[in-house]
């Protein structure tokens, strides 16, 4: 063994030393516990062998250093004056291996050397075991978190709420809200926010979050993709020959499909005004009619809206019922945009892009400094969905991992291509020349009313073209139509 020897006394130290070589052993001498310390530091060993009283600093204060405060494992035995039995007993409290008293029996000192080597050994084996024994389960634990994490990971998919991530002291406080209304099924849940912003997210969260709801049924309904004709007869189903092309025997409605769990309405603010009339009395009573029904049907639902309007300016159009706006109020959660929440842009893009090169076989590896500082200061007017498909874009058109300012380059045209369209009307067409336009006023209504006439005359009457054409849903198209009273034979 390499041993340390601290003695004030150089004939101690010299006898000390002396014996110990003739045990085979490797010997460092010191004469006080201050030089001593310097060589535990810059050397290894396994035993340090030290007097307690000494100049500069004593054999306890050595002993406190090496046991108390640097917690090494080493063993030190000290040497004790006759009688100064105080020192031992503190001296074994501070973590010595052992004490012996001077005048030295080399004998003895041969014998708790044997001994310290022993239990050094089966330390150090016991240390070894605890390792491997540590790592065996430190690999199964990870194993299993692993396991555990993916099949969290397909659970939260299955029930999509696979996208759903926290990145910012914002959308935590929408959390929140969104746990404290998922406990009262009764309270109607209005969220508000811009498109791409995770709407329908924060309604399943509400829905999934309580665990007597969880396993019931949760079905959205976008009132902005059905048409007017079709839309009653979706949410609440229909009789037998309850208009031309019903289903035989009838059909259950979305809201009977919901039974006992959630019905999300997205897009609320598109829903045709009779139609409101209509809800606001399910929502009240809990229970309607079916499509040429004579018998009502009880429902026992809770009702989550979602919009990217604004309901109280549409209250004020005449667009949205005032007491159906009160009514899906009730809760109302607001969803900040992606540029309101700047610390969340950089955690998304990061695992996107971590998910979308996996799906192409490819490794994501990190994007420039300069990529970052673009992508925290661009507006993202689509929110989340929009970086969520720019990762998706860049993942096929990318070849290796690494992403550069110049690879963002389509966002920054798409910035430039929306302010240009905004700002620049010279390049926009028009349909009305300016020099023909009248001095005295301009009713919008009726130049609105004009182009979709003409429009509809050149698609000859074909409403599903002529909402193409002017970019709007074939809904929409019958609203202004109707409101126009206008004909389409």
């Amino acid at each position: 063994m390499n041993i340390l020897v601290i003695d004030d006394e150089p004939d101690i130290r010299l006898s000390l030393s002396s014996f110990l070589k003739r045990l085979g052993h490797s010997v460092n001498c010191a004469e006080n516990g201050e030089e001593g310390l310097k060589l535990f530091h810059s050397n290894t060993f396994e035993i340090v062998i030290t007097d307690i009283r000494m100049p500069i600093m004593g054999g306890l204060e050595l002993l406190k250093q090496i046991k108390r405060v640097e917690r090494s494992p080493i063993d030190v035995i000290v040497f004790t004056g006759h009688g100064d039995m105080d020192s031992a007993v503190k001296a074994l409290q501070y973590g010595a291996y052992d004490y012996l008293q001077k005048p030295i029996n080399v004998k003895e000192l041969a014998i708790t050397l044997e001994r310290a080597e022993e239990y050094a050994v089966l330390r150090n084996n016991y240390i070894k075991l605890k390792k491997e024994f540590k790592d065996r389960i430190d690999e199964a634990v990870h194993s299993c978190r692993g396991e555990a994490e993916r099949l969290r990971d397909a659970y939260l998919s299955e029930i999509g709420l696979g996208e759903l991530c926290v990145f910012s002291e914002g959308m935590r406080r929408v959390l929140n809200q969104a746990e404290k209304y998922s406990s009262d099924r009764n309270v109607p849940v209005l969220i508000e926010g811009e498109s791409g912003t995770g709407k329908e997210l924060i309604a399943r969260y509400i829905h999934h979050y309580n665990p007597i709801s969880n396993e019931s049924p949760f079905v959205a309904i976008n009132c902005g993709a059905l048409s007017e004709a079709l839309i009653e007869s979706e949410l609440f189903g229909h009789e037998h020959g309850a208009f031309t092309g019903a289903a035989q025997g009838g059909r259950i409605g979305k809201f009977e499909a919901a039974e006992g769990g959630t019905v999300f309405l997205d897009e609320i603010g598109e829903m045709p005004i009779n139609l409101q009339v209509k809800l606001l009395r399910v929502l009240e009573e809990k229970k309607f009619f079916r499509l040429g029904g004579i018998k009502e049907v009880p429902v026992n639902i809770r009702f989550l809206c979602a919009t990217n309007r604004d309901l109280q300016e549409a209250v004020k159009e005449k667009k949205f019922r005032l007491d159906l706006y009160y009514r899906i109020s009730t809760g109302n959660i607001k969803i900040p945009p992606l540029r309101l929440r700047s610390d969340a842009i950089l955690p998304f893009a990061n695992r996107f892009a971590s998910r979308a090169f996996k799906r192409q076989g490819k490794r994501f590896e990190a994007f420039s400094s300069d990529a970052e500082k673009f992508l925290k200061n661009y507006s993202w007017p689509g929110n989340v969905r929009q970086i969520k498909n720019a990762m998706e874009r860049l993942s096929l058109l990318k070849s290796d991992g690494n992403i550069d300012l110049s690879d963002l380059n389509f966002l920054d045209e798409l910035a430039t291509k929306t302010i240009s369209n905004t700002y620049h009307l010279g390049d926009l067409p028009s349909l009305v020349e300016v020099q023909n336009l009248p001095d005295h006023g301009l009713d919008i209504e009726q130049l609105n009313r004009n182009i979709v006439f003409g429009v509809l005359q050149k698609c000859k009457g074909n409403q599903t073209k002529t909402a193409e054409y002017l970019g709007i849903s074939r809904r929409q198209l019958q609203g202004r139509l109707k409101k126009w009273n206008i004909q389409c034979n």
